[in-house]
């Protein structure tokens, strides 16, 4: 085992140790959204230190609004501009809120 091989964590205890379910995992797996860093002997999922960092944006960014498609098209981008993308999210949840206002307001 050499050094890096240390640091992967089996699904369940990513899992555990970013607050999301196994079964998240997995499906972002298949949406090709947190490929794990690698496999065990056994084919289980192994996870790493570079994998944490990806799936906090995916959960940052879905908090804020966006569908997992457009989290991958963002995070998949060579030059990915965070920022503009937050404006943008924010004028989006802005005009959203207007609209639920107005509805409110009618009801």
């Amino acid at each position: 085992m050499n050094r890096s091989d240390r640091r992967l964590l089996q699904a369940h205890e990513f899992a555990r140790l970013a607050g999301v379910t196994v079964r998240t995992l997995h499906h972002y797996d298949r949406l090709v959204l947190l490929k794990p860093s690698g496999y065990s002997h056994a084919g289980f999922r192994l996870y790493g230190e570079r994998d944490i960092v990806r799936l906090q944006q995916i959960v940052t960014l879905k908090f804020i609004g966006f569908p997992l498609k457009e989290i991958k098209n963002i995070l998949n981008r060579n030059s990915l501009d965070l920022a503009a993308t937050l404006r943008l999210q924010r004028e989006i949840l802005a005009n959203k809120r207007r609209h639920l206002d107005t509805a409110i307001a009618a009801i």
